[in-house]
């Protein structure tokens, strides 16, 4: 934590949308930085990180079930405002 920050709240995001892991971590840290934007921070600082897998049924034509399965990236950090 910089010094002298104010600590404004705490958000939480998640993504499955990346091609990739990294791509979808990458989507999460931009959700986190859009919702401490929301509440008027201008920095966040990462506390937390976390991977879940999600599985998924769609029937199919004929009979039978698809399923697959996605990673989702989950991020958590502190939304804060530092004087520049």
């Amino acid at each position: 934590m910089p010094d002298g920050a104010e600590e404004i709240a705490i958000v939480k995001a998640s993504s499955d949308s990346g091609l990739t892991q990294q791509a979808s971590l990458d989507y999460a840290v931009d959700e986190l930085k859009r919702q401490a934007a929301k509440v008027g921070a201008n920095a966040v600082v990462l506390t937390g990180r976390d991977t879940s897998s999600e599985a998924v049924g769609a029937p199919v034509y004929g009979g039978g079930t698809v399923v697959s399965s996605s990673e989702v990236e989950i991020v958590q950090g502190i939304a804060i405002w530092v004087d520049e």
